[in-house]
């Protein structure tokens, strides 16, 4: 098993509709995991959809049999800026083809400024399945750009490989911990941020995101029992080394719970 932690810079503004107050349509703060997939070119989609209905099932269920999982996106620095637009209405000759639902005609909008900063991992079961997507592979060893939200705004990616992984069983938190020597008792406990519908297991407890779609998004997930990894990151800051230690629920994977209900009726 090999998992990357990585970093994503936004370059420009980035919008998706989040909340809405009114004629304010705020941006979450967060990066999604299947939007991620969607945007360094892992998960693929039509390029025309008469129907407004994603079908990330089948879009993402390709990476769950290579062994492919990236977690949502956590800010470390975040800010916002309040922008208003006027837009005009759709011309485009699709009588068959319902209004964007995404664009109002007017309104407020709250947007990531360029400048913030996200990071999220990146486990890979099989390395030699990165064949099938080369573009993904340089990211993973160099630099790369991709283009997120309503207005496809810029983002930088860059990547670190972590330098052990150790699959453990028994109770456990997921979290990410910092401290400066591997013997020093005291660190720096921080949330990781999860997508709930891709854990099979209900967590003891944990701290529900609000308002995320298309899925929910949970922190600080407490596990009584079950597998997980032992993540470590070396890392020098200010000449001074650090160690990163992540723990990762085992058996994650793209919609791991179905997105339909028993009654019919999407959550």
């Amino acid at each position: 098993m090999d998992i990357y932690r990585g970093k994503l810079e936004t370059m420009d503004y980035i919008f998706f509709a989040t909340t809405e107050r009114g004629k304010v349509y705020e941006t979450g703060a967060y990066i999604h995991n299947y939007a991620l997939s969607y945007a360094m070119g892992l998960a693929k989609s039509p390029y025309f959809h008469q129907l407004q209905k994603p079908k990330y099932q089948e879009d993402l269920e390709p990476l769950n049999q290579l062994g492919i999982y990236l977690t949502p996106a956590r800010p470390l620095e975040i800010s916002y800026r309040l922008i208003q637009w006027n837009t005009i209405q759709e011309v485009y000759g699709f009588p068959k083809k319902e209004r964007n639902i995404g664009y109002p005609d007017w309104g407020f909008a709250r947007v990531i400024r360029p400048g913030s900063t996200f990071e999220f991992y990146v486990a890979i079961a099989n390395p030699n399945c990165l064949e099938k997507f080369p573009n993904f592979e340089n990211f993973l060893t160099g630099k790369g750009y991709i283009r997120l939200g309503k207005f496809m705004g810029k983002s930088c990616l860059r990547f670190k490989k972590a330098e052990k992984v150790e699959e453990k069983e028994g109770n456990f938190d997921a979290k990410i911990t910092k401290k400066r020597e591997r013997t020093e008792k005291q660190s720096r406990t921080e949330s990781l941020l999860l997508n709930w519908r891709d854990i099979p297991v209900d967590p003891i407890v944990c701290d529900i995101y609000p308002s995320t779609l298309p899925t929910r998004l949970i922190a600080n997930p407490k596990y009584k029992s079950g597998k997980y990894y032992l993540v470590e990151f070396e890392e020098t800051d200010r000449q001074v080394e650090k160690i990163a230690q992540v723990f990762l629920p085992g058996n994650m994977s793209f919609v791991a719970r179905s997105l339909t209900t028993k009654k019919g009726r999407k959550k």
